[in-house]
Order: structure tokens, then C-alpha cells, then sequence
């Protein structure tokens, strides 16, 4: 019997899953299993979890399989999984050891997740911005949940009700993490929000969401549209939709302007055209009657750029949905599941 999983993808992590690795391995209790995904690495990755395998005094299970990016890593674990909680932890962050003794405790309450504090750049963060406590009310967990979720990875989830929900990650993409703030909040009847801290979170790694836009980077719009699609099947309020639709306009649009910005033209204006381009499609798809201005932030200086580009962006005249195909199959340079493309799928 477990109480909790474990589940860390792994993609060419040989050098940044070191410090994970020596917390996990002081870990004694018998109830917890440990389950590392390999996502394709070509580096040693494969050969320190074998080896951690074979020392750790619990048990653990290492999968490998072709590169589905970290959501598919993830489902693969989940299908595995034991216990009666899992925990999706990050190769290149690591965990406090204290959350596992919190969670043992109460984990037969059978909340529906259990989110913790986290620890970055030396600060103690709480990403849902709410006090500690259960919270048992559903309406009301909505209205809590849709306003903000919070960081998945601070997050251990009931295992049962990730399946019963059929909650899984989008695959063949990053930003996997952005469909799951449409969907959890119309699904959690209980949570417990603690006061302790769980997670730590590092960023002096690389890491594709961290650096300079690639074609991988564009994988933020296809997962927003993932999201809403989902989150539409959930709910028929109009309020909800209200608030799915900002959500989406920050995801697709806003964020995705505010990561491509610079001071100077570069290439990365004329990516930002082609997303500006290509969100009045897929708005007017998806019916996004919400605008996106009071979304925009209270940043002066952002404002006057993204507006300065939205109406320079009415000058490209071509559909962009081909350019956005090609270079989503170029990132991950392989066919897609069932021979379809991911944005076909979603």
C-alpha cells in the first residue's frame, strides 16, 4: 500500500536532477514509490537513475520512451502509479521532505489536492494567494480555483480523481501545465491548502520556457486552446466563460507578446504579427467575445507596445495557420500520434 507517487520526467537531465536525486534518496518510508519517466534522453540520464534505482531504499520504477515531451512523461507515469496521491516534480527542482510526513497524515481526509508553499529566488511564495485551510464548498471552490489556481507543481493530487476526471497532460508540447487551469476548477469538490512549505523551485538551469523563442516556444498557443476547448465542455455559465475567455487571452495572446517583447525590431516583432494574426482567427473559432484591453495590465509601457503592434499587425494579410503547422512539426521533428498533428487533435 502507498500513500503517495512520485513522478519525475526526465529529458537529458544528467547535470540538473543531481540535487533532486540526493533528497529522494534519504527518503525511507515504504509507502512512497518513486517513479522516473526517461523522455528520450540521449545524454547518462538513464544510467543515474538506474543507479539510484539499485541504492534507494524504497521502491523505484524507471520508464523510457520516445521524446513525448514532459506531459507525456507524466501521463506515463500516472498510469503506473500506486499510490494513493501523486506528486509531479520537476527533474531540475526539488522537494521538502516535510510535505511527505503533512501529507501522510491527512491523506485519508481524501481531499482532492493537497498545495503547498514554495520556495524561489530565497523567497517562501504562496501561489494561490488564499489563506490555509480546507476548503470543502464547491461553488465556492470555483469561484476560488478559476480566480487563481496557483502553480501545478506545488500540487499533490488524488490519484482517483485525476483518473475518474480522465485528467491528463497534452503531449508533443510544453507549457503543458496551462490546459489544467480551465479544467481543475469545475472538477475539485474539497482541497486543503497548507501553510507549509513543499516545493523548490530553481531556475539557473536553461530551460525552454526561460529562453529565447523558439519553435518549441509556440507550443503556449496551442495548449491555451487546449485548455478552453475543455474548459467550455465544463461549464455554460456566462461568468465562467467570461473568465476562461481572459484566461485565454492572457495565455495566447498577452503573455505570448510579453515574452516575444523587445526595445528594438527584431524577428521577434514579426512573430509577434503573426500571433496577433493568428489570435483573431482562433478567437473568432472560438467564439472569445471578452476583449482582451482590461486584460492587458496596469504596466503603461506594455500597454503602448502591444497596442502600437496590434494595429501594425492588421497588415498581415495571410493566414498564418500553415506557419504555425510547420513549425510545431518542425520542433518536435517527428509524425504525430495516429498520424495527425497535435493541433489537429486539439
Amino acid at each position: 500500500m502507498h500513500y503517495l507517487s512520485i513522478i519525475s520526467p526526465f529529458y537529458n537531465s544528467e547535470e540538473k536532477c543531481k540535487r533532486l536525486l540526493e533528497t529522494l534518496m534519504n527518503i525511507k518510508d515504504e509507502e512512497i514509490e518513486i517513479i522516473f519517466v526517461d523522455d528520450g534522453s540521449t545524454d547518462d540520464t538513464v544510467a543515474l537513475l538506474t543507479a539510484f534505482r539499485s541504492e534507494s531504499q524504497v521502491e523505484v520504477k524507471v520508464i523510457r520512451q520516445e521524446n513525448k515531451g514532459p506531459g507525456g512523461a507524466r501521463n506515463a507515469g500516472l498510469n503506473i502509479a500506486k499510490g494513493e496521491y501523486v506528486w509531479f516534480v520537476d527533474s531540475d527542482d526539488d522537494i521538502k521532505l516535510d510535505a511527505l510526513v503533512y501529507l501522510k497524515n491527512i491523506y485519508h481526509k481524501g481531499y482532492d489536492f493537497v498545495d503547498f508553499n514554495y520556495i524561489s529566488k530565497g523567497s517562501i511564495c504562496n501561489s494561490m494567494e488564499i489563506e490555509s485551510d480546507s476548503y470543502k464548498d464547491m461553488n465556492t471552490n470555483r469561484e476560488i480555483l478559476l480566480a487563481k489556481f496557483g502553480r501545478i507543481w506545488t500540487k499533490i493530487f488524488k490519484k482517483d480523481f485525476l483518473i475518474k476526471n480522465n485528467i491528463y497532460y497534452p503531449e508533443y508540447c510544453i507549457y503543458e501545465d496551462n490546459p489544467l487551469v480551465f479544467i481543475y476548477p469545475f472538477l475539485c469538490s474539497k482541497f486543503l491548502k497548507s501553510d507549509i512549505v513543499g516545493y523548490i523551485h530553481h531556475e539557473e538551469y536553461s530551460s525552454i520556457t526561460r529562453c529565447n523563442p523558439s519553435p518549441i516556444f509556440l507550443d503556449r498557443l496551442f495548449t491555451s486552446v487546449y485548455g478552453i476547448r475543455e474548459g467550455y465542455k465544463l461549464t455554460s455559465d456566462i461568468n465562467d466563460i467570461s473568465i476562461l475567455q481572459s484566461k485565454f487571452n492572457r495565455l495566447y495572446l498577452i503573455n505570448t507578446v510579453g515574452a516575444l517583447m523587445t526595445k528594438r525590431p527584431s524577428k521577434n516583432w514579426v512573430m509577434t504579427y503573426r500571433v496577433m494574426k493568428q489570435y483573431r482567427k482562433v478567437a473568432k473559432d472560438l467564439k472569445i467575445e471578452k476583449g482582451f484591453r482590461e486584460d492587458l495590465g496596469e504596466n503603461k509601457k506594455f500597454k503602448v507596445y502591444f497596442l502600437f503592434h496590434w494595429y501594425l499587425s492588421f497588415l498581415v494579410f495571410k493566414d498564418q495557420t500553415d506557419f504555425f503547422e510547420k513549425e510545431r512539426y518542425k520542433a518536435w521533428q517527428k509524425p504525430f500520434p495516429e498520424n495527425t498533428t497535435l493541433s489537429d487533435k486539439l
